[in-house]
């Protein structure tokens, strides 16, 4: 008895462990929507995962991790929207996630624009350094306050992409503030943005304070409304040289493109079109020197709308014939004191090397109105009758001393931080590089250059002219991390009669022994190139209705192997059979 109490225990032991794959096997006969649910379930549980694994470390990565966040949660909605689909939709191939950035869901007419809002000089730079790379071509940078520049800012536009500088809409300030070195090039527009700002009181678009420098290359000033103040594009009360471009359609009560006080250098562009009651470019008692050669042209522009009025000099002032205007491409109207004639015409005519000057109001009994520098020959032809001959003897002027303007050998374009491997260019600028050389002129011509880190000295590639006559250098920044400082080192020349180029010229005995060589000098760090790992969203392999219903072998979670407990099985029924077997063949005894 006891032992067929065994055998039974046995037996039921044996069938409890036997009954998980008769478990499993149920699981299997469940309706295919059923199944098809709970593995979509557990896909949108896997993308969940996902998502919160992302936003765990947005906040180390930074902003362009979010995108891929917000990638993982476009594809966990479709794929839930996709559960509740019937059944003909089901057989659908899966939707393919969106990873369109929501910043550029522009329409189509405006995505090739790409526009920013600054109030500062980092701002300002920030915006000019990403538009090298973004892919929209055309680029606006809206100034909603005066943006002062106190280092050395070209403002260039990036190749095959357009730039302008535009006031916001109800600010009617100084776009740029130059207190520093400012560069235009590329055909870089500042718009003073009169259409949407009726008045900009006393306000140019450009205000240039003493000291500082603005360098016109290749830039258009346009639509400034000053109808208050003084200089309509331009401020000037430090130094601006113009070699190209253009200045236009602005306004103000003197001084419609230029009003200056300062130093003023026109070797070529054009300013036409300005109107204001004194002049395009007013030269005030104030001002220093103006000085025009080269191709400039100053015409077109009136006091009305009607009456011309284009280069304006105040009483007792005068402009400088700096060399040789250049035939059919030079044309100057010029008034004087008040009194307005006819427009002049400044040619250069090749036949006799000479300046022809056709303007009657600039011509008096002492050369009242312009100097003609050493070395330009002249002859003046008055469109007026004037009361006595004009005189055709040269004004004598100084040579240019480079020496008493040390200010102006800078390095521009090295940025303040570079990651180690990166190359660095920059320019060499030397005092007096920038004129039209004469003999007994004087320019600081950079040499070579060093980077410094404390003691430590690293040798710089040497310095080469490029097409534009600017003395270039490159760097490798192959260094440790740390803060350099780039070290441009000059040598004072002079221009004689048979100098061809600076490079060439001799060297220069200056009064001062300290004034014979000059450096120049510009900080910069290097910095690590390592970076944080960003998260990135994999999703798991998507389970689509159709592959459910088309799989012969459907599998549960239950991963128990069935041949060891169908074994298991049989080995139970063979026990009972000897049980019973047993206890029928005692009960017979």
């Amino acid at each position: 008895m006891r032992k067929a109490r065994l055998y039974a225990l046995t037996l039921a032991a044996i069938l409890v462990v036997s009954g998980a794959p008769v478990y499993g096997a149920a699981e299997e006969t469940l309706d295919e929507s059923t199944q098809e649910q709970d593995a979509e379930e557990n896909v949108t549980e896997g993308e969940s995962e996902l998502e919160d694994e992302a936003a765990s470390s947005f906040e180390q990565d930074g902003e362009e991790n979010s995108v891929n966040s917000s990638a993982g949660t476009v594809e966990q909605s479709t794929i839930e929207e996709n559960s509740g689909m019937e059944e003909d939709e089901q057989t659908q191939e899966p939707t393919v996630p969106s990873t369109e950035n929501p910043e550029d869901t522009d329409t189509p007419a405006e995505e090739n624009k790409k526009e920013y809002t600054v109030k500062t000089e980092v701002e300002l730079k920030d915006a000019l350094k990403e538009a090298e790379t973004v892919s929209q071509k055309e680029i606006t940078i809206f100034v909603e306050q005066k943006i002062t520049l106190t280092e050395n800012t070209e403002i260039k536009v990036p190749e095959g992409k357009t730039l302008t500088i535009a006031r916001n809409s109800g600010y009617t300030g100084v776009l740029l503030e130059v207190k520093g070195t400012c560069s235009l090039k590329g055909g870089v527009v500042i718009d003073g943005a009169a259409a949407n700002t009726k008045n900009a009181k006393e306000s140019a678009s450009v205000k240039v304070l003493s000291g500082g420098t603005l360098t016109i290359e290749n830039a258009i000033l346009k639509s400034n409304n000053n109808t208050e103040g003084n200089g309509g594009a331009i401020e000037n009360e430090g130094t601006v040289q113009m070699s190209g471009g253009s200045i236009n359609r602005n306004t103000a009560a003197a001084g419609a493109a230029i009003y200056n006080k300062g130093t003023l250098v026109l070797a070529g562009g054009a300013i036409e079109n300005n109107k204001a009651a004194k002049g395009a470019v007013y030269v005030d008692i104030a001002a220093k020197e103006t000085k025009v050669s080269g191709n400039v042209k100053i015409s077109g522009n009136t006091k009305d709308g009607k009456t011309a009025c284009n280069l304006y000099l105040a009483e007792g002032k005068s402009f400088v014939v700096a060399g040789n205007l250049k035939k059919d491409a030079a044309k100057i109207g010029v008034t004087y004191d008040g009194k307005v004639d006819e427009e002049g015409v400044t040619v250069y005519t090749k036949a006799n090397d000479k300046v022809q000057i056709d303007a009657g109001t600039i011509v008096s009994d002492d050369s009242t109105g312009y100097i003609i520098e050493d070395g330009v020959m002249t002859t003046v032809v008055p469109t007026g009758t004037p009361t006595t001959t004009p005189t055709t003897t040269p004004a004598q002027t100084d040579s240019y001393d480079a020496t008493k303007e040390k200010s102006k050998n800078v390095i521009k374009g090295l940025a303040t931080s570079y990651k180690k491997g990166a190359k660095a260019t920059f320019t060499v600028v030397g005092a007096g590089l920038d004129r039209e050389p004469k003999v007994g002129d004087t320019a600081y011509v950079p040499v070579k250059c060093s980077v410094e880190k404390g003691s430590s000295t690293y040798k710089v590639d040497d310095l080469v002219v490029n097409s534009e006559g600017e003395y270039e250098g490159t760097m490798q920044m192959n260094a440790s991390e740390g803060e350099y400082t780039l070290i441009a080192y000059y040598e004072l020349k002079e221009w004689s009669d048979d100098t061809t180029s600076w490079d060439e010229a001799d060297a220069a005995n200056p009064s001062k022994a300290e004034d014979k060589e000059a450096t120049a000098t510009k900080t910069f760090k290097v910095i690590s190139t390592t970076t944080t790992k960003k998260a990135t969203l994999t999703p798991k392999k998507s389970v689509t209705s159709s592959s459910a219903k088309k799989s012969k072998n459907a599998k549960t979670a239950d991963e128990t192997p069935i041949l060891p407990l169908a074994g298991l099985c049989a080995a139970s029924v063979l026990a009972g059979g000897l049980v019973v077997t047993r206890r029928r063949k005692r009960e017979n005894e």
